[in-house]
């Protein structure tokens, strides 16, 4: 015995220590423990020190000009059951990566955009948050090493299962919550349906999905044969207990099984059991490459209230449905309000005012119309950008957090960082109850942005989206709309983008 006392595993350590280069190794060292819990590889622990200190170095460089400046990183280190999560928070000069030019090989002195370019390829995930005089927090994530459904394809199935022979399938036995010994079994039922192009990666990781199911961020309901198959899915999606809006998706059926109305029989379970959550809206992503997600919306009183153009990327199948995709998936946005939203005045951007009108009666929600005047930014008011990517679809959002004078230009600079970063698509958000909201979107739509539509209680009760593409041409004619309000939507939104585009 050596007489050392083993303690119950850490989940998180918050660390307050100078902005220096001795930092680098300090923050190394602590996220190593962590490391070795997760049993992550050397070559992804590897890469999390390299992010580590390429992070800090940019720092150093831009947040306290080349450390001429003092001052403090306050780190977060949090291991998830699907990730690990590195927060890096300071006060120091204003800083976001709009600053570091893109790297070009061969440039002498380019040190700091080979710092950023590393950095952005060393990790799963990043978040950049300015908070105005709160200062900023970078966020890094890296996803644990989970297996994949391919690694567990010959794992025996959960007991009382049985693998479906040739001819006839079996009926199907009940409609019931997932368990979580089936979360290969749902693995298997997405490749059927979309092989290994599904959006959400996490369903190819069974682990993952069990985390998620744990978590509450994850409510699935299967349809099971008396084989005991899944034979089809769907699911409540949402950022936790307590979420104001929850996501309807994975409707996914097995080839062998479509034609018996399991989508609908699932989704009327699902819907019922959103009304029993805390969420005032239910919405979906229905896709447009075919009309199937967007008919069985309207069947179960969804109503389009907003076009997300280029949602997701182009390999995106629907197997045994269509053919790949010819451009970026677009979605419409479908509600379905399960709770009154909050009563708040609102100041509606007048070219918009109809659209949101109609956009907000056709799904039920009523509007309480400011009778102030709007309003422009007073000259003490900071802007803030609460900014999000998603690797997994390769776009950005943006919430707009506050406005002030220098609206525009932050802007400009924040859309060029993220145009930059190579997004596809980048969709901004903007709270209509806030006087400001009709000067912010006279200048997202002098900066390229363009109508999308409302998108309730995400993240605001009453929250205007639009949209900005980098780079990107859309055939209009190869987005399938279903029904009169979707027609009108995207023969709107084309009309904004040309108005916009000039």
């Amino acid at each position: 015995m050596n007489g050392q006392i083993a303690g119950p595993p850490l989940s998180s350590v918050r660390l307050r220590i100078p902005a220096c280069m001795g930092a680098i190794a300090y923050v190394q060292h602590a996220t190593h423990w962590f490391v070795e819990q997760a049993e992550m590889a050397e070559r992804q622990s590897f890469a999390i020190n390299l992010a580590i200190e390429e992070l800090i170095l940019t720092l150093l460089r831009h947040a306290f000009d080349g450390g001429s400046e003092q001052g403090d990183l306050e780190i977060s280190i949090e291991l998830r059951s699907t990730l690990l999560r590195l927060e890096v928070a300071c006060r120091a000069l204003p800083f976001d990566l709009s600053m570091v030019p893109s790297y070009q090989p061969g440039e002498a002195g380019d040190d700091a955009s080979l710092s950023v370019l590393l950095l952005k390829h060393m990790v799963d995930r990043y978040h950049l948050h300015n908070g105005g005089r709160d200062g900023y927090r970078i966020l890094l994530e890296w996803l644990r090493p989970l297996a994949h459904v391919e690694e567990m394809d010959h794992s025996p199935a959960p007991e009382g299962a049985a693998v479906q022979a040739d001819g006839p399938v079996d009926p199907i036995a009940e409609i019931r919550p997932l368990r979580e010994d089936e979360a290969l079994a749902l693995s298997r039922l997405v490749y059927r349906s979309y092989g290994y192009s599904y959006v959400s990666d996490f369903l190819y990781y069974p682990q993952r999905i069990v985390a998620r199911l744990q978590d509450k961020t994850l409510h699935s309901w299967v349809a099971v044969s008396e084989r005991g198959e899944l034979a089809g899915h769907a699911a409540l999606m949402s950022s936790g207990p307590g979420a104001a809006a929850v996501e309807w998706g994975i409707g996914v059926i097995d080839p062998r099984w479509r034609g018996q109305n399991l989508l609908r029989k699932l989704s009327a379970e699902v819907t019922r059991q959103a009304a029993e959550t805390d969420a005032s809206i239910l919405f979906v992503h229905a896709v447009t490459n075919h009309p199937l997600t967007q008919k069985s919306g309207i069947r179960l009183g969804f109503q389009v209230t907003a076009l997300l153009l280029g949602f997701a990327p182009a390999d995106l199948e629907f197997r045994h449905i269509h053919d790949q995709l010819s451009q970026r998936e677009s979605t419409f946005i479908g509600i379905r309000p399960l709770k009154p939203l909050p009563k708040q005045a609102l100041y509606l951007p007048a070219r918009h005012a109809d659209t949101i009108r109609l956009l907000a009666t056709g799904a039920g929600i009523a509007l309480i119309e400011a009778t102030a005047l709007t309003a422009h930014p007073t000259e003490d008011a900071v802007t803030a950008f609460d900014t999000l990517i998603e690797p997994s679809v390769n776009v950005a959002f943006m919430n707009l957090a506050s406005a002030g004078a220098e609206l525009a230009s932050s802007l400009a600079a924040e859309r060029r960082r993220l145009c930059r970063e190579k997004v596809d698509v980048i969709y901004l958000n903007i709270d209509l109850s806030s006087a400001y909201a009709q000067y912010a979107t006279e200048v997202a739509e002098a900066d390229g942005f363009f109508l999308a539509g409302l998108t309730p209680m995400q993240p605001w009760p009453y929250t205007l989206t639009l949209q900005y593409l980098n780079n990107l041409d859309f055939d209009y004619g190869a987005i399938h709309a279903v029904g009169e309000q979707a027609e009108w939507l995207k023969t709107l939104v084309r009309q904004e983008q040309q108005r916009v585009s000039g």
